[in-house]
């Protein structure tokens, strides 16, 4: 009688498991593109913070604005002819963009242009923040392009808004 020395296909199939277990750990500690995921988050928190702005301006009646920078975006609240951050409410606030994000706004497919005061303006009145995109109790809003870049991460995610404030995020990948 003859036996054959081998291995089971059970035998086999565990081995390959644990190499595949192995491979996926060793997949994952080499980590991704931590500013990529990082401006999704902020693309998603900034499509979910307009969102939310444009139902309580429509709610409470009131215009609502964005006042946007390039490492960060306040939320503006229009009181007695002027636009003042929204100091009472936790979420429409300024937000501060996570260090090497950088943020660039197309409104209507050109750059907004910010109008600088005068000399001697300056002097005398505080720097008024000038809104972007207008976000109004009718439920519109300016049509805009936000665009999240940075030098270190070959991708960019873009966010637009349409006048009826309906809103989209796609992710672009630069070489």
């Amino acid at each position: 009688m003859r036996v054959c020395r081998g291995f089971t296909l059970l035998e086999l199939m565990v081995v390959l498991i644990l190499v595949g277990i192995i491979f996926s750990f060793a997949v994952l500690s080499l980590g991704g593109d931590d500013l990529a995921e990082a401006m999704e988050q902020e693309t998603r928190r900034l499509a979910t913070l307009i969102d939310m702005a444009a139902d309580e301006a429509v709610m409470r009646g009131e215009e609502l604005a964005i006042h946007f920078a390039e490492d960060s975006y306040a939320f503006l609240v229009l009181d007695a002819g002027d636009w003042q951050p929204a100091t009472d409410d936790h979420l429409l606030k300024t937000y501060m963009l996570p260090a090497g994000i950088e943020l660039r706004v197309e409104v209507e497919g050109e750059p907004p242009l910010l109008a600088e005061p005068a000399e001697e303006e300056e002097e005398e009145e505080e720097e008024r923040l000038v809104p972007q995109v207008y976000i109004l109790s009718s439920g519109e809003m300016t049509p805009f392009v936000a665009i999240f870049a940075a030098e270190q991460s070959r991708y960019r995610y873009h966010l637009s808004a349409t006048l009826l404030g309906e809103l989209d995020w796609e992710v672009e990948e630069t070489f």
